[in-house]
Parts: structure tokens; sequence; C-alpha cells
């Protein structure tokens, strides 16, 4: 089973459309919604796909024909360890708990591959020892 991690980009009017609802059952493909923000400007998904290659493409295909904005997560938030204090802002604020705190160390820990860029934890730290690098590298 293959899955891909997508940052989807609605336009206002496509906010009370079903798109994502039906790309699930369309397409046979088990989602996670990791991160939503919808609003009256538009919405964004973060979100996990999970299916076979080919219906992942069909699907990517589909939100594309209705002009939703499909980009992949590629790239995640970059830690520099040398301004980091391990205050733990970040532990506690990550909703998918890429962040832990390494009890014999006291160091926090950050577990790159759970991370969904959402940027809470970048906003969080009072170090600035976090940077969300650009979430979209590509069109998928």
């Amino acid at each position: 089973m293959a899955e891909k991690k997508l940052i989807l980009t609605f336009s206002p009017d496509q906010v009370d459309s079903p798109l994502t609802f039906r790309m699930a059952k369309d397409y046979d493909l088990d989602i996670s919604i990791l991160r939503a923000e919808v609003n009256e400007r538009g919405g964004k998904l973060i979100l996990s796909l999970k299916g076979t290659e080919d219906s992942i493409l069909k699907a990517i295909a589909f939100l594309e024909d209705n002009k939703v904005q499909v980009g992949e997560v590629a790239r995640f938030v970059i830690r520099d360890e040398s301004r980091c204090t391990d205050c733990s802002m970040c532990i506690s604020i990550c909703p998918v708990r890429a962040y832990k705190l390494n009890k014999a160390s006291w160091k926090v820990q950050f577990e790159q591959e759970r991370c969904i860029a959402c940027g809470m934890c970048v906003d969080a730290c009072p170090a600035m020892a976090l940077e969300c690098g650009n979430h979209l590298t590509q069109t998928v």
C-alpha cells in the first residue's frame, strides 16, 4: 500500500463541495486529515492518502481537474540544535507528537518522519530554533 502526504488548497467556491469525500470513495483511499483550515477565503488541508499508487495518482488528477491546488508535503520543520534550549514548548503543541523528551538527557528529540509541517511548533518556539521550509516543493 502506498502513502502520500499532500497539501490541498481550495478556493472559496470549492469549500462547500464534497471533493475530498468523492476522492476517498471513488478511488478507494484511506484518508487521514492531519490539519485543516477553512474560512471565507478558502481552505487548506494537509492529509495522508493510503491506497495503491495508481489510485493515488488518479485521485490527484481528479482534484486537479476540479481546480484544487495539490502539493506534496516534502519538506518539514528544520530544527537548529544550536539555538534549541530544550524548553519542550514544541512537545506540548505538536498535534502529531513529532517531538519527544529524552528523560535520560532532558533533550528534545525530533522525529521528522512524523512531522506534518503545520508550523505550530515554529510559532511556539521562544528560542526561534525551528523553521518551516516551503511546504510545496512541487505540484504533484
